[in-house]
């Protein structure tokens, strides 16, 4: 499937004049395609921005900030199953600069500017000079993407584990370890124990807390591999790895 996609300088100068108050219109002559054969339909970006504008009125309405547990963890749902993407588009950092830049700014500006509002989102959350792991849509959807679990009555229910933000995309998004499903799934029960409470095993932050497990899980992958693993094992795994480490 083909979809269009944002260069990155172009997505630069799109964001940049909007944050300074300017008006930029994206030209068909800014806009590059990826991929080929049928246009992926846009209209389901814009069925998802309505969707999760609406979720944000709805937690600014109540007096709450955007955030991981108040937010995301709603919206990574959103946009997994509205946007059904394909795996060719989502994996184009082009295609990705451009829903954040075309479809989502204002969404990025809401979740991601300061909370006294006086400063823009950064260029990196629109996956500006940098790879689409920094991207916030792209971050959301691949945290649905990952734990999608075909087998459970909620598909969704790990993506909607409340967590910390780290813990999404420091410990899964960015290690190609979590590319293995069923070991992106057990670390998330592992470490998040209670399904309705953001309390982790590990400690979050502590250099010597979870932080040190994605670094084994890293290492330990070169000799191991997590595809041919069960639940049970990985589990296992998971267990034998951070004994020494700092709980939470």
């Amino acid at each position: 499937m083909k979809g269009k996609a944002l260069p990155n300088h172009i997505a630069r100068k799109v964001v940049s004049a909007h944050q300074q108050g300017l008006s930029y219109k994206l030209l068909n002559s800014d806009i590059e395609f990826v991929g080929s054969g049928d246009l992926w339909d846009e209209d389901r970006a814009d069925q998802a921005l309505t969707q999760l504008s609406r979720l944000a009125d709805q937690i600014q309405d109540q007096g709450e900030r955007l955030t991981v547990n108040s937010f995301d963890r709603h919206a990574c749902t959103i946009l997994h199953r509205t946007l059904d993407l394909p795996n060719n588009l989502a994996s184009s950092d082009g295609f990705w600069r451009w829903l954040a830049v075309a479809k989502f700014r204002e969404i990025i500006e809401a979740r991601h500017r300061d909370p006294a509002k006086t400063k823009p989102a950064h260029l990196r959350n629109y996956g500006i000079n940098t790879p689409a792991t920094n991207n916030r849509i792209a971050i959301l959807w691949f945290r649905a993407d990952m734990v999608y679990d075909p087998n459970s009555f909620d598909p969704y229910r790990l993506a909607k584990q409340p967590a910390h933000t780290d813990f999404w995309e420091s410990g899964v998004i960015r290690h190609r370890y979590a590319w293995c499903r069923n070991l992106a799934r057990t670390f998330v029960k592992f470490q998040y124990r209670d399904r309705s409470s953001s309390v982790a095993y590990l400690h979050s932050t502590n250099p010597n807390g979870v932080r040190s497990l994605y670094k084994r899980l890293r290492r330990l992958h070169a000799t191991v591999s997590y595809e041919f693993l069960s639940e049970v094992e990985l589990r296992q795994l998971l267990e034998d790895k951070s004994q020494d480490l700092t709980r939470a």
